[in-house]
């Protein structure tokens, strides 16, 4: 019997102890009422860029969110400017027509948005339905808006041409454009302000919106082994102060595949060993927006420290909190994107790149088609390992 009391009293203090190393990020979220709509607007009361941290390109989930705000009479009324990450400058223009196209039926639409989208990158073919849903959500927003009302957008990634382009010339785009850790988010930034400057004011006002890969918007200038490491968030905070507010999506630590031998120390996991999914989970997953200043989730150490002793709030504003991460639904597959004709075209791209011939004798165009079509949403990551690592502040 006393035994039994002793392994009790145990597993109670264990319990106790696990949620003592979380309570002050649950306390703090539970104090939180304000959706990440209405967070956003009052950020844009006294601010006039909002920089969004969005997570794994492929979670389209975001997008349910992102088209929300877009949506909004808000922002259709005093903001009207939405920019992107994905997609080369030279081609807003031509994005625009679509999006604000009068067209007299989908068929017609259809036709003009996969002519686009095709030449929207400069990989052979940006493959994440996330732009896909974006563009179409917007397509679908401005239908219903008169002209002088209808949302802009602008496509900020480094200008690119795929039309007579060569092993040589993409080489040498790679070498101007994508050398070195700081030198593309220097271009998007640059590509933003250009564009953000041309606006025109609404109610007297330049607002814009611009939505960035999180690991881009963040406000992170610093040198690390030898290498300036400046986000695209940094430099767009250089230039207009404190009239920009950078918010970040949650998300989880996230390494792309190059920084493997760089920085081996870190791997994908969750934030502070899943202690901020853990609260998350015990307030009942609200969808909520707030500033981070002197919270607990401001002063937890930022996700890539590069030994500096970095926290979140030197690096964004605020956070969303939208879906627990086992929720997060990444998507693949581009339907009537890829017909066999430009499968054709995707290959000879592949190998444009490649400098060689190597794809095209591996792969046949019904391949690729057939590979495009295959639509399916999957977990962005290993959902169950990740679970494991919340669950033990659960128990």
């Amino acid at each position: 019997m006393k035994n039994i009391l002793l392994i009790i009293i145990l597993f109670g203090y264990s319990l106790g102890f696990c949620q003592s190393k979380i309570i002050h990020y649950s306390e703090f979220l539970e104090n939180q009422n304000q959706s990440p709509k209405d967070y956003i607007f009052e950020l844009f009361e006294n601010n006039d860029i909002i920089i969004l941290g969005e997570r794994d390109h492929r979670d389209t989930t975001q997008y349910d969110l992102i088209l929300e705000i877009i949506g909004d009479e808000r922002f259709i009324e005093n903001i009207g400017h939405v920019y992107t990450e994905v997609g080369v400058i030279n081609h807003t223009k031509w994005a625009n027509n679509v999006i604000k196209g009068n067209y007299k039926d989908n068929k017609e639409f259809e036709k003009d948005f996969v002519s686009l989208y095709r030449e929207l990158d400069f990989n052979p073919l940006w493959d994440k339905y996330n732009m896909v849903k974006y563009l179409k959500g917007i397509y679908e927003i401005n239908k219903s808006l008169d002209n002088d009302k209808k949302i802009t957008i602008g496509l900020t990634d480094c200008a690119f041409e795929w039309k007579e382009m060569t092993h040589e010339k993409y080489t040498d785009f790679k070498k101007s454009n994508l050398k070195g850790l700081s030198t593309r988010d220097s271009i998007m930034a640059y590509n933003f302000m250009q564009l953000y400057e041309q606006q025109n004011p609404i109610n007297g006002y330049k607002k814009a919106l611009l939505i960035q890969s999180r690991p881009h918007a963040t406000n992170l200038n610093i040198v690390y082994k030898d290498k300036r490491v400046k986000k695209t968030g940094s430099f767009i905070k250089e230039q207009y102060g404190n009239n920009v507010k950078i918010i970040a999506f949650n998300w989880y630590k996230w390494l792309p595949p190059e920084w493997s031998k760089w920085m081996p120390e870190h791997q994908i996991e969750l934030t502070n060993e899943g202690k901020w999914d853990a609260a998350y989970e015990i307030t009942g997953k609200k969808t909520i927006g707030f500033n981070i200043e002197n919270s607990p989730f401001g002063l937890t150490d930022f996700d890539y420290t590069y030994k500096q002793d970095i926290k979140y709030q030197d690096v964004i504003d605020g956070l969303i909190f939208y879906l627990p991460f086992y929720k997060f639904s990444c998507t693949r597959g581009l339907p009537n994107i890829v017909d066999l004709e430009f499968a054709k075209e995707y290959i000879k791209r592949v190998d444009i790149i490649n400098g060689n011939t190597y794809y095209s004798e591996k792969y046949s165009p019904n391949d690729e088609k057939k590979d495009y079509d295959e639509f399916r949403s999957f977990d962005c990551n290993d959902y169950e390992r990740m679970k494991e690592q919340m669950n033990k502040w659960l128990k």
